[in-house]
């Protein structure tokens, strides 16, 4: 199993150790063979190792199915779990990885390329719950790596105990605004909008040297108000006076060991100015299918986003989210959750796995 493995990571390391087609056929042999559930779908579908020409033809895993299924490769090392819903905990999504060296790899280095691309260390200011806090969380476990891989010494955790130490977050920003130390914030847009919201009862406000910059995840659940990405973007410049090429948007789910994140410092990296849209890292790619079909959707169309994770070897590489997006120029642009038609997409693609 490990064989396989071993050449996904070092794709990951140097993706032109192999061409993606290939080495995504080789993950769909092995998945094929060893998920005895996922096989079958796959026979039923005609489409086996010895019939599937390209990574756009490999059967899609639906994220509903994670919640009635373990797929995977070979004994857990580790399991994350999706956050809640209102059907209770039985109900949530659960990602057991045989190996966790896939998502340390896909994680740090996909850190490093679209938030960290032009330094070594920074200091890191998390209002993100710690891993030991949340050990089920694979955005927690990610965020702890991160903190050790790029953090500086006096980077700090100002999410423990489930309470944001917003005080404590205002002095370590005061001491950085004095200091002329670059920081980098770390949050869940939720708590992001909270902070906004203290700074505007407090008359808060930061004004953070050169190269500090935010990446925010989640979108606004837990909030208590909705705000736009450019209401975002226009109040991380008026509370921290970071601009908008140094604030980053992540996107990712449990069910996926690889994320994307918007190309703001990855291109300005570059002296590229491209339109703000997500990217991922050169293992993974995206589609946009229509709901009805399952078939890529028109060029400019909006559809379910659907991922080809090489990261996820161990597991289910190709996964069919319950979110909308659109492919645009040098990306996808997220557009929300699957609803009405949409959702009826979804619990399509998660029928033949229900039928098992």
């Amino acid at each position: 199993m490990h064989d396989v493995h071993d050449r996904v990571l070092r794709f990951i390391d140097d993706p032109s150790s192999a061409a993606f087609d290939d080495l995504a056929l080789e993950v769909f042999r092995h998945q094929f063979e060893h998920i005895p559930a996922y096989r079958r779908v796959c026979e039923r579908r005609g489409r086996t190792p010895d019939s599937v020409p390209g990574w756009r033809d490999i059967p899609a895993v639906p994220t509903l199915a994670f919640k009635r299924l373990e797929l995977r490769c070979g004994p857990a090392e580790r399991t994350f779990q999706t956050t809640g819903t209102t059907q209770g905990s039985e109900q949530r999504g659960r990602h057991a990885m045989p190996d966790l060296r896939l998502y340390r790899a896909a994680g740090l280095r996909g850190l490093k390329q679209f938030l960290f691309p032009d330094l070594d260390r920074i200091r890191i200011l998390s209002l993100i719950a710690p891993a030991r806090d949340r050990p089920e969380s694979s955005l927690a476990q990610m965020i702890a790596w991160g903190l050790e891989e790029f953090g500086t010494p006096n980077s700090v955790e100002l999410a423990t105990g489930n309470v944001l130490d917003f005080d404590s977050l205002a002095a370590a920003l005061r001491e950085a605004e004095t200091s002329g130390e670059p920081v980098c914030v770390l949050t869940t847009t939720g708590a992001l909008i909270r902070f906004f919201d203290r700074c505007r009862e407090e008359d808060w406000a930061f004004r953070l040297s050169h190269g500090s910059r935010l990446m925010d995840t989640g979108g606004d659940k837990g909030a208590p108000r909705s705000l736009s990405r450019n209401g975002v973007l226009h109040s991380v410049w008026q509370t921290f006076a970071i601009p908008g090429y140094f604030c980053v948007n992540e996107y990712g789910m449990a069910e996926l060991s690889s994320q994307f994140y918007d190309n703001v410092v990855r291109d300005r990296e570059a002296g590229s100015f491209a339109h703000r849209a997500k990217v991922g890292p050169a293992w993974t790619r995206t589609r946009v299918l229509d709901p009805s079909t399952l078939q890529d959707a028109p060029s400019g169309e909006s559809g379910l986003l659907c991922h080809v994770d090489l990261a996820n070897a161990g597991t289910a590489m190709a996964v069919l989210t319950e979110d909308v997006g659109r492919l645009v120029e040098g990306g996808f642009e997220l557009l929300g959750r699957a609803k009405g038609a949409e959702a009826r997409g979804c619990s399509l693609a998660l029928a033949d796995f229900s039928e098992r």
